[in-house]
């Protein structure tokens, strides 16, 4: 009997039917410029699943029928364990320097540079790991972050707002997970998700609402109304930071504990992050979200931002440049009929 399903939100735990926790036996199918995979990335360095989930890194371009997903061709080989490292191999992921791309087609498939190939199936789309599932008719988009599981041939969930919750639980019982942080934590868990909530309409979709408006009225509106919002964020890390200079003194501790909720890490920063570190280097000109910068006017979310970037490897080893401007700047081309991708700024990040 085939089941018509529109998206996949399945879980892992140690009760589950089908889907439990098991070193090796998941595998992530992510874009390295997407901020919602993005998440992803990141919770799985936090969680230390590097070497327990592996990973396939699609091609920045989206293109195609049906704006179809793809995998580049090679020697499977050849990836050894990068399916099993925090960037997934890619090697413009250490580049922090604006790179010049020349006349790179949308065509161009290098492994480790513009995707990773698949060493599960050699698929070349990802529509064909959907189409693989025995009995599902699938009627949604085809989709990354995809969590797919290697022993039933399934998808466990492709859904974006729920994986990084998910992979922050699903793996607490295995050795490699012990000294990690819980990014939901109990005691401020409805605080987090009620200013999540809030964040992802007001920040993290609306750079979009901006951006893509067709009308010169409503792009201004909406311009408006993003930056009060984001002097929110600002005069929140303010307060925090304040808070945190009476208490520890010197920048150098008060950074330590400089984030949105209980002084460490939780899925707030990293949502938040996904959108932040994209402001500078892509928002500003593909969204027309020139009016203030991140790096000049916002003194606390930079300085967030950037220790979030320079001092947690989870958070600036999985944050690939290259691939964001490609995917921004070569897929939306109602935003960017030319598909020419700035090279500035000349330092993605500038330094603590």
């Amino acid at each position: 009997m085939t089941t018509t399903i529109t998206q996949f939100t399945e879980t892992i735990s140690e009760g589950h039917p089908i889907y439990r926790p098991e070193k090796g036996r998941y595998w992530l199918y992510l874009s390295a410029g997407c901020p919602f995979a993005h998440r992803v990335w990141i919770t799985r360095a936090l969680k230390n699943l590097t070497g327990v989930i592996g990973v396939t890194v699609v091609h920045w371009k989206l293109a195609g029928e049906g704006n179809q997903w793809k995998l580049v061709k090679g020697d499977k080989a050849d990836l050894d364990n990068a399916p099993y490292t925090i960037d997934g191999g890619i090697k413009s992921s250490t580049y922090n320097t604006s790179t010049l791309f020349g006349n790179l087609s949308d065509d161009n498939e290098v492994p480790f540079v513009d995707g990773t190939v698949d060493p599960n199936y050699g698929i070349t789309h990802l529509k064909e790991l959907y189409d693989m599932m025995p009995d599902v008719k699938y009627t949604g988009t085809y989709e990354f972050p995809v969590l797919w599981d290697l022993k039933t041939k399934t998808i466990v969930n492709n859904n974006w707002d729920q994986l990084p919750e998910i992979l922050n639980s699903a793996f607490s019982d295995l050795e490699e997970t012990q000294e990690t942080i819980d990014i939901v934590p109990q005691l401020f868990e409805k605080e987090i998700h009620e200013f999540n909530d809030w964040m992802t309409t007001h920040i993290n979709f609306a750079v979009y609402e901006v951006g893509l408006a067709k009308e010169q009225n409503i792009y201004e509106k909406n311009l408006v109304q993003f930056y009060k919002d984001l002097d929110m964020i600002e005069q929140k890390l303010e307060h925090i930071y304040t808070t945190l200079q009476q208490k520890y003194g010197t920048e150098s501790e008060i950074l330590k504990h400089l984030f949105l909720f209980n002084e460490q890490i939780t899925e707030s920063d990293i949502r938040l992050y996904t959108t932040i570190v994209r402001f500078d280097p892509v928002y500003t000109v593909h969204f027309k979200l020139n009016w203030r910068t991140i790096r000049n006017d916002y003194k606390f979310t930079h300085l967030w931002l950037r220790n979030l970037y320079w001092n947690h490897k989870a958070f600036g080893a999985t944050t690939n440049f290259n691939h964001m401007k490609l995917l921004y700047f070569r897929s939306q081309l109602e935003a960017n009929p030319n598909g020419l991708v700035p090279y500035g700024p000349e330092k993605n990040i500038l330094e603590l």
